[in-house]
C-alpha cells in the first residue's frame, strides 16, 4: 500500500507540474500581452466605421456593424470568463502539486539501530526547491488573478501644427492665406507667356492652391468626386484620386456652380476637400487617404460652394442651407489629421455661397463669416461666437475679407458695407459698383469690387467713397486678385486685365487665355496659375 501510494504521488507532481507550467505560463502571457484585444483592434471594425463614414443612412451597413460588435463582445468576455476559470484551476494544481511533493520528498525515517553517524537529509534541496516554486507560483497566480481588465493602449500621435509663417509663404486656400486675394511679394508684369498648359480631368469651379512645388485642385460629375495633384513647374499631372466609398447622390445646381466649386485647403501635410454631395475628404501629399467623411446633404439654392478653411489643428466647414428659421446652417470644426470633429455651432442665418476666413484682430485669431442678415466672428479654438453685425440683406456670395482695420463684405446688389471688428458699428455703406459673386480686394487704402455688369469701381477703404469707376465691357465671376502692383480681373471669357491699383483708373494691359474661366486666378512670384473650363494654365511675366 505504501508503494502504491508514492507511485500515485510521484505521478500527482508530474502531472500537476506540468499543468502548473502550462496554465502558469499561458495566464502569465495573458496578463502582460492584455487580456482584451479582440473588439478595440479590429481591423473589420474599423474598416466598416470608416466605410459608415462615407453611407451614414445605408441602415443594412449599421447592423451589420451592430452583429459584429456583439460578437466581438460576447468574444471578449468569454475570454476573460475563461482567464478567471484558468487562475482558480491553477490554485487547485498547485495544492495538488504540494500535497504530492510533500509525500514525495518526505525523508525515510532513520533507523535507530543503524550504526554510524546520522548522514544529512537526502532530499532537503528539494524541499527547499518545491517550496519555492509553490511560493513564486502561487504569487503569480494570485496577482494575475486580481488584475484588472487591461484594455491595449492606442498610439496617440502628437503632430503639431505648421507654424504661421510658413503657411503665409504659401497659398494654401481659396484667396491666398489671409482670405483677401493680395500678394504683395508677386510681380506678375506684362508681357506674359503660357508656360505649360496642362487638361484637368474633371470638370469644376474650384481655383488652385499652391504648396512648394505642388498645386492642388478638383473637380466631379455626378459619378465620382476627384483631386488632382500637379507639378507646379512643368504642370505634370503627379496624382488624381477618387474619394473613397459610394459616392453620395449629385445634388442639384446650376451650371455656374457645378459639381465642384469649393477650393480645397492645405497644411503642406494634406490636402483636404469638400463636395457638394456632402462629402469631406483628406489626402497626403502622396494621394494616400488619410480620412473620409459624410457631412450629410448640402442641398442649396444654386448649389454649395464655400470652400474650407484651416487654422492650426482644425479645418472648419461653413455650411449655410435655407432659411435662418430651419435651422439648418451650422459651422464645424474638425481636427485636421483625423477628421474628428471637435465643435460644432448653429447657425442664425440663410443659405449662402460664402467662405470662412481667418484673420487677427487685437492679437486673436478669428474666423470670420458672411450670411444674410450677419457677419459673425467665431473663436477658431471653440467655436465661441465673438461678435456679431447686422448689415447683410441679400443671399451672400462674396466673402468678406479684413483690409487695414475694417471689414468689407457685401450683400450682392444690395451694398458694399465697412464694419469695425468686434463691434456692430457700421463705418460706411455703399451702394456704387456692388458684386454679384467675386469678393472685394483691397491694397490696404482703397477697395476694389466689380458688379455684374463689368463696371469696376475703386472705393475709399476709410470712408466707402467711391474714387472711380470703369466699364470693363465684360462680365466676370473669378473674384479681383492684387499681385505686388498689379491688380487682375479675369473676365468668364478668359481674358485677363491688368490694372494699377490707384486713385484713377489706369490700365496696364490684357492677356487672353483662349479658354472660358470662373476660378480665380493665383500669383506666385512671377507665375499666375489660372483655372480654365478644360485646361489649367501657368502664365510667367517677361518683364526685366
Amino acid at each position: 500500500m505504501k508503494n502504491f501510494l508514492d507511485q500515485f504521488a510521484r505521478a500527482g507532481v508530474l502531472a500537476s507540474g506540468l499543468f502548473i507550467l502550462l496554465f502558469g505560463g499561458l495566464l502569465t502571457f495573458t496578463a502582460v500581452r492584455g487580456k482584451v484585444s479582440t473588439l478595440v483592434n479590429s481591423k473589420q471594425v474599423v474598416r466598416l466605421h470608416n466605410e459608415l463614414r462615407t453611407r451614414p443612412k445605408d441602415e443594412e451597413l449599421k447592423q451589420h456593424i451592430r452583429q459584429l460588435d456583439l460578437q466581438l463582445r460576447r468574444e471578449t468576455f468569454d475570454r476573460l470568463n475563461l482567464s478567471h476559470q484558468t487562475a482558480r484551476a491553477l490554485i487547485g494544481g498547485l495544492v495538488v502539486f504540494l500535497l504530492c511533493a510533500h509525500r514525495t520528498f518526505r525523508p525515510n525515517t532513520p533507523n535507530p539501530l543503524a550504526w554510524g553517524a546520522r548522514q544529512p537529509e537526502k532530499y532537503q534541496l528539494a524541499r527547499y526547491g518545491v517550496a519555492g516554486i509553490f511560493a513564486l507560483v502561487a504569487f503569480g497566480a494570485v496577482l494575475a488573478f486580481l488584475t484588472p481588465v487591461r484594455l491595449p493602449e492606442r498610439e496617440i500621435v502628437m503632430e503639431s501644427p505648421v507654424s504661421e509663417e510658413e503657411f503665409r509663404l504659401q497659398w494654401p486656400s481659396f484667396r491666398g492665406p489671409n482670405g483677401n486675394g493680395n500678394d504683395a511679394d508677386a510681380n506678375v508684369a506684362l508681357p506674359w507667356r503660357v508656360v505649360w498648359k496642362t487638361a484637368v480631368p474633371a470638370p469644376g469651379m474650384s481655383s488652385p492652391i499652391i504648396w512648394s512645388n505642388n498645386v492642388f485642385l478638383t473637380g466631379a460629375t455626378d459619378k465620382e468626386d476627384r483631386i488632382f495633384k500637379f507639378d507646379a513647374l512643368t504642370g505634370t499631372l503627379v496624382w488624381s484620386v477618387t474619394s473613397p466609398g459610394t459616392k453620395p447622390p449629385a445634388p442639384k445646381v446650376t451650371d455656374d456652380t457645378g459639381l465642384a466649386a469649393p477650393t480645397p485647403v492645405t497644411d503642406g501635410r494634406r490636402v483636404y476637400a469638400v463636395f457638394p454631395d456632402g462629402l469631406a475628404a483628406a489626402y497626403d501629399f502622396n494621394g494616400k487617404l488619410a480620412w473620409s467623411k459624410n457631412l450629410g446633404s448640402l442641398e442649396n439654392s444654386y448649389g454649395y460652394a464655400a470652400s474650407p478653411a484651416l487654422y492650426r489643428d482644425r479645418l472648419f466647414i461653413q455650411i449655410d442651407i435655407g432659411d435662418p428659421a430651419d435651422g439648418q446652417s451650422r459651422l464645424l470644426a474638425l481636427e485636421a489629421r483625423t477628421g474628428r470633429q471637435l465643435w460644432e455651432v448653429k447657425r442664425p442665418v440663410a443659405g449662402s455661397w460664402t467662405s470662412p476666413v481667418i484673420v487677427e484682430w487685437n492679437g486673436q485669431a478669428q474666423l470670420l463669416t458672411c450670411a444674410s442678415p450677419f457677419i459673425i466672428a467665431y473663436n477658431p479654438m471653440d467655436g465661441t461666437e465673438l461678435w456679431r453685425t447686422l448689415g447683410i440683406e441679400s443671399d451672400c456670395a462674396p466673402s468678406p475679407i479684413l483690409a487695414g482695420n475694417i471689414v468689407v463684405a457685401v450683400a450682392p446688389n444690395t451694398a458694399v458695407i465697412g464694419v469695425q471688428p468686434g463691434t456692430t458699428n457700421i463705418l460706411w455703406h455703399t451702394t456704387d459698383g456692388v458684386p454679384d459673386a467675386s469678393s472685394p480686394v483691397s491694397d490696404g487704402q482703397r477697395c476694389y469690387v466689380i458688379d455684374p455688369s463689368g463696371t469696376l469701381t475703386c472705393l475709399q477703404l476709410a470712408t466707402g467713397k467711391a474714387l472711380w469707376t470703369h466699364d470693363m465691357n465684360d462680365t466676370f465671376y473669378a473674384s479681383p486678385t492684387i499681385a505686388g502692383r498689379t491688380l487682375i480681373l479675369l473676365s468668364r471669357k478668359g481674358v485677363a486685365y491688368l490694372v494699377e491699383p490707384g486713385d484713377s483708373y489706369r490700365e496696364l494691359g490684357k492677356f487672353e487665355l483662349g479658354e472660358k474661366c470662373n476660378a480665380s486666378p493665383v500669383p506666385r512670384n512671377r507665375r499666375l496659375f489660372v483655372r480654365g473650363h478644360q485646361n489649367l494654365f501657368c502664365i510667367e511675366s517677361q518683364a526685366k
